[in-house]
């Protein structure tokens, strides 16, 4: 027992330590992670690199040399004729045998270079004249009733124009014979230059790059393979053999185009520039755009019509069977880690258990003495508010019985004037005949303007006399919501004289009819409006203190507003707080608006809610029963 006590004592203080072990060890084995995972990424891109470079390069000086060969055919073959012209004039045309010479030259260069698969002589407007093949080591001429027409060819129309150095490179396609592809599959270029010349016409070379595409497929590894495309998207050479050559045998599907398998990658393709590099599909990609005929620029006509793109990616299953390796050992260490360093904050935690202990002692002493120190302060804040109350409603109640018994005492004289005045007229009218016609209008009218502010005083009393009842009486009553407001209104004129800048108007319907307290809700409105004069307005401020009144839903809602000074922000948290006031210089309690939300929360049942921005104005908002409950006091 006392073992399973002395653990659960602990668990609190042990698992706070553990949380902190374990986000520690997250983040330290997530930080390795990502050491590690961007050293495999960099040795990756590494590699591309290098086997894009390597690539590049080979392609390169392979074409480089495609261009010195086809130009040193042309020389050679140049060279065969020349001496046999020089000894005719220089118009004179080439001997008849000038076709077996050439095809001699080209059988011989044939034989002297394994890439030369085809060579031909073609005329300006696209017919053989002379065709030696070599294929396998066997080099032979092709009769001329096999001779083809090449017009529609590219290297056709786009060779050279001019017989210079220039010689135009093909883009990479397959050897095709009588419109049938060449098998086994020869990746070939063409060389094409400009012949000069009584028979001027184009010299074409045809290379086969199998040997260079063997090469360029043996630098893939199990990490990162490379990969060819051409211009449009085709590959060329492909890990999967089966989408190779896609453009030739399959121009018009999908499924061999790059487009179709990853959409973003062709995107990237399209804006190149140099090498580039970026990481998707858990494979990192590095793409570089080649111009096998060496010309970055549009040629021809025809823009990057022989470019390739170079695609080395790594291997996406190898490299995620790496990175779970990865996890793995991370995670295993990392539970290791854990584990050690987890027991040894046990043992710290068990050694010092004494000293928490005691503390948790000290700590609940204190906080017990706090929570007593809390209570009494609540307790003398409740005796301090139910004081002010109480010297609250003496006042009231002692003002009351004065106002009352004032108004008394002036309603009796009142009366008696009232009574002396009906007395006069009635004795006027009887001596009407004897006195003169001004004199009767004059003592007509004297009396007339006397009875007028006799019943002005008479009501004036009346009014505070109904005002001071309502305020002593406790008990609930039936009444209108706008006599009370014209009643406070009324009480308000000889204050709202001085201060004529400054307008009180009442929006109160005459029907709204309630069961409650109208001399404390008198007192609410009184208590409003002086804050409103007092805090909302000074001395030579202008504005308008609007009072609305609405039914909803059972409910009175009053609206106070004022366009005045407004309350600071900080003021607003403790307005209804007893004593919380601004104008202390000024002898104001501060227990206005605290009566006010005393009244309206406990005795009404109803809530007050304030909202005011300072250089704008303040609005109290009110909602209250129609049909108050009388509320029973807490024993």
């Amino acid at each position: 027992m006392q073992i399973k006590t002395y653990l659960s004592q602990k668990k609190p203080l042990f698992f706070m330590y553990l949380v902190g072990i374990f986000l520690f060890i997250t983040l330290l084995s997530f930080g390795t992670y990502r050491y590690f995972l961007d050293g495999k990424v960099s040795q990756l891109a590494w590699t591309e690199s290098e086997m894009l470079s390597r690539s590049a390069s080979v392609v390169n000086r392979e074409m480089g040399y495609i261009k010195r060969v086809t130009m040193l055919l042309r020389n050679s073959v140049t060279a065969r004729l020349a001496p046999q012209q020089s000894t005719q004039s220089q118009n004179a045309p080439f001997p008849d045998d000038w076709k077996a010479q050439v095809a001699e030259e080209f059988r011989y260069f044939a034989q002297t270079s394994d890439l030369i698969s085809q060579v031909r002589w073609i005329s300006l407007d696209g017919r053989e004249l002379v065709r030696v093949n070599a294929q396998a080591g066997l080099v032979s001429r092709v009769p001329e009733e096999h001779l083809q027409n090449k017009s529609n060819r590219d290297y056709v129309k786009n060779a050279p124009k001019e017989a210079n150095q220039e010689v135009y490179i093909s883009p990479l396609d397959l050897n095709i014979e009588n419109q049938e592809i060449v098998r086994p599959f020869q990746p070939t270029v063409r060389g094409a230059i400009r012949m000069a010349g009584e028979i001027s016409g184009i010299l074409v070379v045809n290379y086969d790059l199998t040997q260079l595409f063997e090469l360029m497929s043996s630098l893939s590894s199990d990490d990162v393979s490379l990969e060819i495309l051409d211009a449009n998207g085709y590959w060329v050479l492909a890990a999967d053999k089966r989408l190779e050559w896609g453009a030739i045998l399959h121009p018009n599907d999908a499924r061999f185009n790059i487009k179709s398998y990853f959409p973003a990658i062709w995107q990237e393709m399209n804006n190149i520039q140099g090498l580039e590099r970026f990481f998707q599909d858990n494979r990192l990609w590095s793409l570089f755009e080649l111009h096998i005929d060496g010309d970055d620029s549009e040629s021809q006509g025809v823009p990057h019509a022989s470019s390739l793109y170079l695609v080395a990616q790594s291997n996406a299953n190898a490299l995620t069977v790496w990175q779970r390796t990865l996890i793995m050992r991370i995670i295993g260490i990392a539970s290791l880690c854990f584990l050690v360093i987890a027991w040894l904050v046990w043992r710290q935690v068990a050694a010092q258990f004494e000293t928490y202990r005691l503390l948790k002692l000290v700590k609940q002493e204190k906080d017990q003495a706090e929570q007593m120190n809390q209570s009494l302060n609540v307790a003398n804040q409740k005796l301090i508010d139910l004081q002010d109350e109480l010297v609250e409603t003496s006042k009231l109640s002692s003002l009351g019985l004065m106002v009352a018994g004032l108004a008394h005492e002036m309603h009796t004289p009142l009366g008696g004037v009232r009574m002396a005045l009906s007395s006069c007229k009635v004795w006027l009218d009887k001596e009407a005949s004897s006195l003169s016609q001004k004199t009767n209008e004059g003592v007509f009218n004297s009396l007339a303007i006397a009875e007028k502010n006799l019943s002005r005083a008479l009501d004036v009393v009346s009014s505070f006399k109904r005002i001071v009842s309502d305020r002593t009486a406790q008990e609930m009553q039936t009444f209108y919501l706008h006599d009370v407001a014209n009643d406070i209104a009324f009480t308000y004129k000889p204050t709202l004289k001085k201060r004529s800048d400054i307008m009180l108007k009442l929006e109160v319907p005459d029907n709204i009819q309630m069961l409650g307290y109208p001399g404390i809700l008198s007192q609410i409105f009184q208590n409003l409006i002086d804050n409103a004069l007092e805090h909302g307005f000074q001395r030579l401020d202008k504005g308008e203190i609007k009072l609305e009144a609405t039914e909803k839903n059972g409910n009175l809602e009053l609206v106070l507003s004022d366009n005045g000074r407004g309350i600071a922000p900080e003021m607003q948290k403790r307005i209804f707080e007893p004593f919380a006031t601004t104008g202390r210089s000024k002898k104001h309690t501060g227990l206005g608006l605290h009566l006010v939300s005393q009244w309206v929360n406990k005795l009404m049942q109803g809530r007050v809610e304030v909202k005011s921005e300072v250089g704008v104005g303040t609005t109290f908002t009110l909602t209250i029963p129609l049909q108050q409950k009388i509320v029973e006091e807490e024993s």
